[in-house]
């Protein structure tokens, strides 16, 4: 079968591409930015935007021998170009409308759990929109709905594994919140089994584990996962956080954010039975799931460092924001020029030199703190630091000597962008 796979870049769909091409469909995987020289063995990628596809007439052309579409597209948070209506209702309905046009009988949407009439978050709200618009239609249509989906290269696994590492484990007030996590390949699985001839259709799905979870007991299995020792929990009360979560989701797109945390206040579980029922499948539980793959040296590593390699980042663009404007506006200029004077810059020349110095350190802390472009613009700052280095050491080389190490504190500062840059290029 040829199968379209929207969204294929993503966790949920990567693992959809992979378990279709092991079962011997013809995939064609929808990206973001198409790479084809990546492709594995009976995968083809394309380019594919949501938010600009959201005409049916713009899908036809991606439709072409096509079987079957799986649309597993989300966003957790929006950004200045990814909006919830745009991906997960228009260009969606668009799809859908698009496979009617086409001929394209079998449509799987991925859906979340809570996109259902209770639901109050813009997340769910849009991914119930483009839910029930499909359900109107005469395709062989299934929605799934899974709950909290884990597995490996997972968001939110990685999210709870780095909340589980802690020395001590914060909680959403007591931690009680009730959640189902399901493994992604009870979800493939699924997938796998509704593209079979004969398969039941025009169903709506809920994914989810056998039985439901507190949120405090999931950390807990997840720390004993990792191998971290006994879990200490601290409560904080959840009008604190939510109060923080509103203010971060308005400032940047981050997973914590207001929406995000009352969904995981008012809980996310649903009837396992009703997939055994339909399709003849048991999902695994997440201590078992675990249990049968223990944990590798660098998923504890990785769950160490998630929260430090951001802070990390913080720091330095500090760092480099305050160092130009202590040079530009603190600093006394008489110094700052003798200091240029003894490198051999002065006259006209020196002032130039100070505060384009100076700009270039702010204008490089604020990319940085902005994430644009962390790779390039930490090359640059290397290439800096080695600049101010080198010149220093040839012609104030006691620098090296001086009490408060100013030239010595580059060498961590360098392994610092270093760690930056390879954390960005995974």
């Amino acid at each position: 079968m040829r199968v379209l796979v929207t969204g294929a870049s993503g966790f949920i769909g990567r693992h959809i591409v992979h378990a279709l091409a092991r079962d011997g469909h013809e995939v064609i995987a929808g990206v973001h930015r198409a790479s084809p020289s990546r492709d594995a063995p009976g995968v083809q990628s394309i380019s594919i935007d949501f938010a600009h596809l959201l005409k049916s007439l713009d899908w036809l052309p991606h439709l072409y021998g096509v079987d079957a579409v799986i649309n597993a597209v989300g966003i957790i948070a929006e950004r200045r170009n990814s909006r919830f209506d745009d991906v997960h209702r228009d260009a969606p309905i668009a799809l859908f409308e698009a496979c009617r046009r086409a001929g394209v009988r079998k449509v799987i949407q991925i859906s979340a759990l809570g996109a259902d009439d209770s639901a109050f978050s813009r997340y769910h709200l849009s991914k119930k929109a483009a839910d029930d618009f499909l359900a109107t239609t005469d395709l062989d249509w299934s929605i799934l709905q899974p709950s909290l989906v884990f597995g490996p290269g997972g968001q939110s696994s990685a999210l709870f594994c780095a909340l589980a590492a802690l020395p001590v484990i914060p909680l959403v007030g007591d931690g009680g919140q009730k959640i189902q996590p399901v493994h992604v390949d009870d979800l493939t699985r699924t997938v796998l089994r509704l593209l079979k001839s004969g398969a039941p259709a025009r169903l709506r799905l809920p994914v989810v584990g056998p039985e439901p979870m507190t949120l405090r007991e999931c950390l807990g299995v997840l720390r004993n996962w990792l191998g971290s020792g006994e879990a200490h929990f601290i409560p904080i009360p959840y009008r604190w956080l939510l109060a923080i979560a509103d203010r971060l989701g308005a400032m940047t797109a981050t997973p914590f954010n207001g929406e995000a945390l009352r969904m995981l206040q008012r809980g996310n579980t649903g009837d396992p039975d009703i997939l055994s029922a339909r399709l003849g499948l048991r999902t695994e539980g997440l201590a078992s799931a675990l249990r049968n793959r223990p944990g590798t040296s660098a998923e504890r590593i990785y769950a160490r460092l998630f929260f430090i390699i951001p802070v990390l980042r913080y720091a330095l663009a500090l760092l480099w924001i305050w160092s130009g404007l202590t040079s530009a506006l603190f600093f006394p200029e008489s110094e700052s020029l003798e200091l240029l004077a003894a490198t051999g810059i002065t006259g006209s020349a020196a002032p130039w030199v100070l505060y384009g110095a100076a700009s270039l350190d702010v204008v490089l802390g604020v990319a940085l703190l902005t994430r644009f472009h962390v790779v390039l613009v930490g090359l640059l700052q290397l290439l800096a630091m080695l600049a101010y280095t080198a010149v220093i050491t040839v012609s104030l080389p006691e620098f090296w000597l001086h009490p408060f190490a100013p030239i010595a504190k580059n060498i961590p500062i360098l392994i610092a962008t270093l760690a930056i840059m390879a954390a960005e290029k995974r």
